[in-house]
């Protein structure tokens, strides 16, 4: 290519006639000049070698082909229109924005070093800086050890906080440091840290590390209560690691390590409750004194500490215990305690990847777990709030790995079903109980702060948990499907059970909103509880008569609560003219389940007197009370475990021979009925919703179904004193409701006492 080449010219018409003018484009650089982006004067210059060239001593060569620019891709300027958009929009919203928070720089994509890049101003911009060059990146959930690492030197000693939320100020203290690390060259502290404010003073160490001292009974004594804990409590709240806690009891652990120990002796008082050994018993006296002794030792709570599971464990079965006595509003307290406990070591989190599964990550997700799900029976219950949302945690569910099965690679032999399927379908099926709570049973403002209020979204809402509820039931594996003719056999059979009685159960608490209001809804709503009852009742029935123990402390609840149903039930059959001694069969079998438990459950006593109160449709029951049962029988192994009263002990005489009638299988249709003013067989929840068939006039059920009568029933207190239940119909305003003859005679001189609510 020849260095005196002109490679254009143009020229430009002007209306004045100019003369044409030529405008010499720039010549070409050497190659060696275009890679270092200089000025060439190589085609200016004698011999053609540019003065950069001669200078450095480079041959001065023309080779690469010069290309001319051509329009710009489609998809190029397309991006570019893209980007230019999306700088517009965020500059809008940040005028737009009402708040200093809100108006600083929306953010970009993330960076892996978790802080943003500081970025230059664009020397050819307007002055306004750009976007995407002082956007922060999205913020990481700070959800592992990542802060902790960082700030372990904060902690006392071996008390160590292992979880910091990514809004903590520790989070904003992280990035500064990572910042200095990334800047400066250096992570090193140059300032010594002064010990008074880092370690434990001298007045906190006895608080601290004095341990309390325990008395545990004989190992015969624990060995025996060990067994009936396993057996009774453990198929249905896998808390433990049977294996790993036997190990460490007979290891003498419990003697060494406070937390172990305070966890032993809540073992002890939960399993007491299904033995009639007299240790158990606080001086051999009344049996709601099992178990006493050993929970009143326990220190709930040190004044300085890291949570361990073995404490957490403990506040879990102490929760179990105390819904037992006379204070069961007291496990709430307790279930919030083990979740924060659990909160603070961060294990509601998921673990980061790579992560290797290890045993006691398995039990603190059986410890989260059981408690999420223990808080959502307890609130429901008392009517009181959940602290935990499920939303605010992702830490996945336990293995379905048996507890044998731990040290074996966590592998579940093929074919072999796993116990902890009951567990994990208990979970899921306990959250839709909290999604229920929270969009049904919120307070007023908390639905219109959400947008859940209005008529429309709440048959929305009920139709949505309704099919949340279907999903569930077909997701139910065979070995866990109840069929009263053919009941699974072993612990299966408890779990089971359970399983039925809480789905049922949670299904009443999804329509029972439906039955106080006069609408459309409330006559299918009743049926769909009514039948709920019934197959809780016939559960229940069927359960207690093949085990004789004391039911578990989530059986009395949905007893209770059937009773309930069905007695509001029988009270529209009453006025509609329908036969009801079916169903007055099945409230005496809630009566009769509840007077055999409140030998070592004491809300359930109060239960079954407000239940008998209602039953009695046609005047009062007879004021005998059946003898409680204080006796005991061996079971296989020679472990004492109680026995129920005779069957009908608290029935009236008229109704002994309908006791042992049979109910409809509620896995087959869960709205089947023997009545033939119910529902046909196989209809679905859907369909009954949208049924035009009433087995009583609405009129009927409008004013059976008063507001009065409705509300003080269905949102009365779990843990209300039965003294105190008279000034509780009371103050709200239960004087105009035409209660059932004899109702609530035998209280009214506790009338003038202050009533217990619910927060």
């Amino acid at each position: 290519m020849s260095s005196d080449e002109l490679v254009g010219a143009s020229s430009e018409p002007s209306a004045q006639n100019h003369t044409r003018m030529k405008r010499r484009r720039q010549l070409r650089s050497c190659d060696t000049c275009r890679h270092r982006k200089t000025r060439c004067d190589g085609p200016t210059v004698a011999g053609g070698i540019c003065s950069n060239c001669a200078a450095f001593g480079s041959t001065c060569t023309y080779a690469v082909p010069y290309r001319k620019r051509g329009p710009k891709h489609s998809n190029d300027i397309a991006v570019e229109e893209l980007q230019r958009e999306n700088a517009s929009l965020r500059s809008k919203l940040r005028l737009l924005s009402i708040c200093s928070l809100c108006a600083q720089s929306l953010q970009s994509q993330p960076q892996e070093d978790g802080f943003a890049e500081i970025a230059s101003l664009d020397d050819h911009s307007t002055g306004t800086p750009s976007s995407d060059a002082i956007e922060p990146p999205d913020e990481k959930d700070l959800t592992t050890d990542e802060l902790a690492t960082r700030f372990s030197q904060f902690s006392l000693e071996s008390i160590k906080t292992s979880y910091f939320g990514s809004g903590s100020t520790f989070a904003l203290a992280n990035n500064a440091s990572m910042m200095k690390e990334k800047y400066l060259g250096s992570s090193s502290s140059t300032h010594p840290r002064r010990p008074y404010f880092w370690q434990v003073l001298p007045w906190e160490t006895e608080t601290f590390f004095s341990h309390p001292g325990y008395i545990f009974p004989a190992a015969d004594l624990i060995s025996s209560l060990l067994f009936l804990y396993f057996a009774n409590v453990h198929p249905t709240f896998p808390l433990l690691h049977r294996p790993s806690f036997e190990r460490s009891v007979a290891e003498g652990l419990h003697f060494r390590d406070v937390e172990f120990g305070g966890t032993l002796l809540s073992v002890l008082a939960v399993a007491s409750r299904y033995s009639n050994d007299p240790r158990v018993f606080v001086d051999g006296g009344a049996s709601l004194s099992a178990g006493w002794k050993f929970a009143a030792q326990i220190r709930i709570l040190r004044k300085c500490f890291e949570p361990t599971i073995h404490e957490v464990q403990m506040y879990g079965l102490l929760s179990l215990f105390m819904l037992g006595t006379s204070a069961p509003q007291v496990s709430w307290l307790y279930t919030g305690l083990g979740i924060r406990c659990i909160q603070q070591r961060g294990e509601h989190r998921k673990k980061p990847e790579g992560h290797k599964r290890r045993p006691e990550d398995e039990l603190w997700r059986r410890a989260f777990w059981s408690l999420v799900s223990l808080e959502r029976y307890i609130s429901h219950f008392l009517g009181r709030p959940m602290g935990l949302d499920i939303e605010e945690c992702d830490v996945e569910l336990p293995l379905e790995v048996d507890d044998e099965y731990w040290d074996q690679g966590f592998v579940q032999p093929l074919g072999k079903p796993s116990q902890l399927s009951y567990f994990c379908c208990y979970v899921r099926l306990f959250e839709i109980l909290g999604d229920a709570m929270r969009r049904l049973y919120s307070s007023k403002k908390a639905k219109m702060s959400m947008g859940w209020d209005g008529p429309e979204w709440e048959q929305r809402a009920v139709a949505e948990l309704d099919s949340k509820m279907n999903h569930f039931l077909d997701s139910i594996p065979p070995h866990l499907q109840w069929d009263p003719e053919n009941p699974p056999q072993g612990m299966f059979f408890d779990q089971a059970a359970s399983l039925n009685m809480n789905y049922n159960y949670i299904l009443i608490a999804i329509h029972r909103r439906y039955i106080q209001k006069s609408s459309v809804q409330a006559t299918p709503s009743l049926s769909i509880c009514a039948s709920a009852a019934r197959v809780i009742l016939h559960t229940a029935d069927v359960w207690l008569s093949k085990l004789q123990r004391v039911p578990l402390n989530n059986f009395t609840s949905p007893v209770f609560m059937s009773g309930v149903v069905l007695v509001l039930y029988m009270l529209g059959a009453k006025r509609a003219g329908h036969p009801m001694d079916k169903d007055r069969v099945r409230v005496a079998t809630a009566l009769e389940i509840l007077k055999f438990s409140e030998s070592r459950l004491q809300p359930a006593g109060r239960l079954w007197e407000l239940l008998r109160e209602l039953w009695s449709l046609d005047g009062p029951l007879p004021s005998t009370d059946p003898p409680s049962n204080e006796s005991g029988s061996l079971d296989a192994s020679g472990h004492t475990t109680p026995i129920p009263a005779s069957s009908g002990a608290n029935v009236p005489d008229q109704y002994h021979s309908q006791l042992g009638q049979s109910f409809s299988n509620p896995w087959n249709s869960i709205l089947t009925s023997d009545q033939s003013s119910e529902s046909a067989q196989g209809m679905s929840i859907e369909q009954l919703l949208a049924s035009d068939r009433d087995p009583f006039s609405i009129e009927s059920i409008e004013s059976m179904l008063d507001d009065d009568l409705m509300s003080l029933w269905m949102v009365a207190p779990g843990d209300v004193n039965i003294e105190h239940w008279d000034a509780y119909r009371n103050d709200n305003g239960a004087d105009a409701v035409n209660w059932s003859s004899g109702f609530g005679e035998q209280c009214s001189q506790y009338s003038q006492e202050t009533p217990e609510h619910p927060n």
